[in-house]
């Protein structure tokens, strides 16, 4: 003949057990106390107990058939949620809260009739049901604790970044506690390398295998990192100069990556696949960018100078010139440009006349090589 109902078995266990509940509790905490991840340093004794009475009392309250269902969700979540805060791992705290079953298990045991315990292993499920229902709980509490950990930390990150980013350098301790949260020495030496926008997709891929210290870095868009300056030499800096990405000269000191990423940013706008851009081979780029009107107005005196030449005659003498400040041998633009090298003299003359830049003295090849770069 089957059971129609359960017997009274599990409530008179649960009610005896509430009446030692201090007692149960203690013991509950001596047992915790042997599990890895619980060590006293972290949670004491007396928090862990009033976190052990209230987990039980909630528990053996439901056994006895009290509806605290409702107390039990509230209470399990925020212990998922006081240990995430805590650094619990999450292993040892599903351990310990799954140790639960098995030490009400015992703890009703011992209240229980030997000729009762028939009807107690059957209806021992409902044991189960409750510290898994506990457990679900806590884990869910503990997973949300960590996820809005991890929102927050993101948060600070990108502050302390974009604050770093700045330039104000007003405050220098959120300079150091920024330094700090991204792992970077404050007195350190760096390197800014910022990806090509049209050809970020590998980017981290290729610089956390060839700078494996370096800090990667997500900002409005822009792929970046941030290298330690004495690891991008010898062939890692061969294979730096390959890639689509502005290289910022070195940063000393924390307070030095907002300008070298404000132009890191803005060489990154000219690499090209095969072709980084620094600061070197654009400087006619930036000096232009810089000086503005300026530029503008100077680039235009040079080229209505050549305004008594034809456009082939022009066209010759700018492609002649940009030859030259290249190389600064007659005779390897004569072979280049496959013409003799008096012509090569004679066309550099006639620009030097009427600009009155002699590409031949490296001042003027300078202001010649920044005039004829804001033409194009």
């Amino acid at each position: 003949m089957h059971k129609t109902a359960p017997s009274d078995v599990i409530p008179r266990a649960a009610q005896a057990c509430l009446e030692e509940l201090e007692t149960v509790a203690w013991t509950y905490v001596r047992r915790v106390r042997e599990l890895t991840g619980y060590a006293e340093t972290v949670i004491d004794d007396a928090e862990l107990y009033g976190t052990a009475r209230a987990t039980l009392e909630l528990l053996l309250e439901l056994l006895r058939g009290r509806d605290r269902h409702g107390e039990l969700r509230a209470h399990s979540i925020e212990v998922g949620r006081s240990r995430a805060r805590r650094g619990i791992p999450l292993e040892s705290l599903l351990r310990a809260v799954r140790m639960d079953f098995r030490f009400l298990w015992e703890a009703m045991r011992a209240h229980v009739a030997e000729a009762d315990f028939r009807d107690f292993s059957e209806e021992v499920i409902s044991i189960w049901e409750a510290v898994e229902v506990h457990t679900t709980h806590v884990q869910t509490g503990y997973t949300d604790e960590i996820a809005r950990m991890r929102a927050e930390l993101e948060l600070e990150h990108a502050f302390l970044l974009r604050h770093l980013l700045s330039g104000s350098g007003g405050d220098p301790r959120l300079n150091e506690q920024a330094a700090r949260a991204l792992g970077l020495r404050p007195d350190g030496v760096h390197l800014v390398l910022v990806a090509n926008g049209n050809h970020a997709r590998d980017f981290r891929g290729w610089v956390g295998q060839t700078f494996p210290r370096a800090v990667l870095l997500r900002l409005d868009g822009v792929e970046f990192a941030i290298v330690p300056a004495g690891d991008a030499a010898g062939a890692a800096r061969e294979t730096l100069l390959g890639k689509p990405v502005g290289i910022s000269p070195s940063a000393h000191g924390i307070g030095e990556i907002a300008p070298m990423w404000r132009l890191a940013r803005e060489l990154a706008e000219w690499a090209r696949p095969g072709a980084a851009a620094t600061v070197e081979g654009h400087w006619t780029r930036l000096a232009g960018a810089r000086l503005g009107p300026a530029a503008g107005a100077f680039a235009r005196d040079v080229r209505e100078a050549l305004g008594g030449f034809t456009e082939r005659e022009v066209d010759l003498q700018v492609e002649t010139v940009e030859a030259y400040y290249r190389t600064g041998s007659v005779t390897e633009v004569a072979q280049a440009m496959f013409c003799h090298r008096n012509t090569v003299i004679n066309r550099l003359r006639r620009f030097a006349e009427a600009t009155g830049l002699d590409v031949t003295r490296p001042v003027d090849a300078s202001a010649a090589h920044l005039a004829l770069t804001v033409l194009r």
